[in-house]
């Protein structure tokens, strides 16, 4: 009987059948192909957590502009046309597609969730809504509507906060999430959505991260409309798949020379990205000698970055580097560790810095205080305890939730 070689699924390594038939190239194989079973179907346990959750639908309830707080959202998307509910979907389209939305955020919910629809019996006071919803016909209407939302606000509050949402992510997940994050943050300038074409599924991650790719010229003809409009400046916010579209545009915009955009651009957020930490340092590289504030939202606890990483080979993503010394050397990058940060909803801790009700008013005062309010105990209302340096050129700052 011939005994065949077995594998340490855990580290992938050969356990002692593999190591006493090292010379057999076949057995070798083989070890590898299990170990990468073993990986893949990991992953599979892991996105099934959240597949058997209910999935965000574009539900209109005009009436729910009575019970909710609405949300103004304007939004460019690079999906195909036909979308609706955007579940599923695949389709890439090369022309950005324009809309204006009010949402309705509902009472009854816990600060940082959100809570999707179900079209046969939507509830405005625990649901996220569509109050209504408008197409816009092309980018010069969407230029003159972006300038009307602009020119109600006073000219400290012209700011625009557009959000790139992640993997695995319908068009109405994503919008939904940037109405939760505006309300909750009380962002008093304009919100504008960008959505790209994922899949809207656990098992398209290959997909996901070719149409990221697809969709970085839409965002960076979306980012020339906002230079080209009386905003005062421009925030971007990447969410995990979605830091890649972000940076990768911004790369783009770097190597054009795009002045008009960058010199609006204050700075760039990327929450729990899925990025190689090499390819961040050459998009960052880029950018050089002009110098745009990006801040890294980490957590060492982010099991979907576990798996992502898994998948391609790796120990880690950007989103989850817990030495800064991984980013030495980079003008400008900020990383805010939330390791020890648990968010409301979040399972996978993938999106803690917006589902924790203590991050979001920690993150509300620093925008008004700076990074002087980390050094200030008694300003973050006894939630925090941070631990604020520069190391190799780059401002960390370590969160920890404070006993009770």
């Amino acid at each position: 009987m011939v005994r065949h070689p077995t594998c340490d699924g855990v580290t992938g390594m050969p356990d002692r059948g593999c190591a006493a038939s090292t010379s057999s190239w076949t057995h070798r194989r083989r070890c590898r192909f299990r170990s990468v079973l073993r990986g893949a179907a990991i992953a599979l346990t892991v996105g099934l957590l959240g597949a058997c959750a209910p999935r965000g639908e574009l539900v209109v309830l005009p009436e729910a502009e009575t019970t909710g707080t609405v949300v103004g959202v304007l939004s460019a998307t690079s999906r195909g046309p036909g979308e609706t509910t955007a579940i599923g979907a695949r389709e890439r389209s090369e022309t950005l597609r324009w809309a204006e939305f009010r949402v309705s955020v509902p009472p009854r919910r816990e600060t940082g969730t959100v809570t999707y629809p179900r079209s046969a019996a939507p509830n405005p006071e625990t649901d996220f809504l569509i109050v209504s919803g408008t197409d816009i016909a092309d980018e010069r209407w969407f230029l003159a509507a972006l300038n009307a939302q602009l020119g109600r606000r006073p000219r400290e509050a012209r700011e625009v906060t557009l959000f790139v949402h992640g993997f695995n992510s319908t068009f109405a997940e994503g919008l939904y999430r940037h109405a939760q994050m505006a309300h909750d943050f009380n962002s008093p300038g304009v919100s504008l959505f960008y959505s790209w074409p994922s899949a809207g599924s656990v098992m398209a991650y290959p997909f996901d991260r070719e149409s990221a790719l697809f969709a970085r010229d839409g965002l960076e003809q979306l980012a020339s409309v906002v230079a080209r409009s009386t905003a005062r400046d421009m925030v971007l916010v990447g969410h995990s798949m979605g830091a890649l579209v972000v940076m990768e545009a911004v790369r783009q915009m770097a190597i054009r020379r795009s002045d008009q955009v960058l010199d609006k651009l204050q700075a760039v957020v990327l929450i729990a990205p899925d990025l190689d930490v090499d390819v961040f340092r050459m998009q960052v590289a880029a950018l050089t000698p002009r110098e745009v504030p990006i801040y890294l939202v980490v957590s060492g606890r982010d099991r979907a970055l576990r798996v992502a990483g898994l998948l391609r080979g790796q120990d880690e993503r950007l989103g989850s580097i817990r030495e800064a010394e991984r980013v030495s050397g980079l003008p400008g990058v900020f990383v805010l560790d939330v390791t020890d940060v648990r968010g409301s909803g979040d399972p996978l801790n993938h999106f803690a810095v917006v589902t924790s009700p203590a991050m979001i008013a920690l993150l509300s005062g620093l925008e008004r205080h700076g990074l002087a309010m980390l050094r200030d105990d008694a300003s973050q209302g006894n939630v925090f305890e941070a631990t604020l340096g520069v190391v190799s050129g780059v401002t960390q700052a370590v969160l920890q939730p404070l006993a009770r």
